[in-house]
């Protein structure tokens, strides 16, 4: 049960105009504490087999996680995009369940450190798993300091009836920047 698209096990890789569907994990990385992956224009969906442990991009420990301009969407079960990285710049993507996705939260930024979330499309689904879009820091703040979340100029739309915070931010947080968002 760990069928990844891409299971990279080095320091650093460069994803480019690929499309992963339907892996038990799209993208799985592993945890080397060193090396950026940069992930950009291309599409995930489909990812995980709804037991909450597989996900459209699961990103471990590493210095820093760049995805910008793709497209993820549909998770089953699991995260959208989850990341352990120490540093995470996540620019204008769309991140999204639409109509009939199961993901936990869309973004779930687990151990905290430095983010940057700024220009992209949320969208929860009905059938959403968790009442949070994003999660930052959900599972304690492990990651080195600074713990910061710049969440700027996003667009969010919720389509879950129940309860729902938008984002999840853990009381360690030294910089919680939420503005000028939809």
């Amino acid at each position: 049960k760990n069928g990844a698209g891409i299971r990279q096990e080095g320091i650093g890789v460069t994803i480019r105009n690929c499309f992963f569907h339907n892996n038990e994990t799209n993208f799985l990385s592993s945890n080397p504490e060193e090396g950026h992956i940069l992930i950009e224009y291309s599409e995930f969906s489909y990812g995980g087999i709804g037991n909450g442990f597989t996900h459209n991009v699961y990103i471990g420990r590493v210095s820093k996680l760049t995805f910008r301009y793709n497209y993820s969407h549909h998770a089953l079960g699991g995260q959208t995009l989850k990341s352990r990285a120490a540093n995470n710049v996540i620019l204008y993507n769309r991140i999204m369940d639409e109509n009939s996705g199961e993901a936990s939260r869309l973004i779930d930024l687990s151990v905290g450190g430095f983010a940057l979330i700024m220009g992209n499309l949320l969208m929860q689904g009905t059938n959403a798993q968790n009442g949070n879009l994003v999660g930052f820091g959900p599972e304690g703040l492990s990651n080195p300091a600074p713990h910061e979340l710049y969440f700027i100029n996003n667009t969010c739309v919720n389509k879950k009836a129940s309860f729902t915070n938008f984002i999840n931010v853990n009381n360690g947080v030294s910089v919680s920047n939420i503005s000028n968002n939809i």
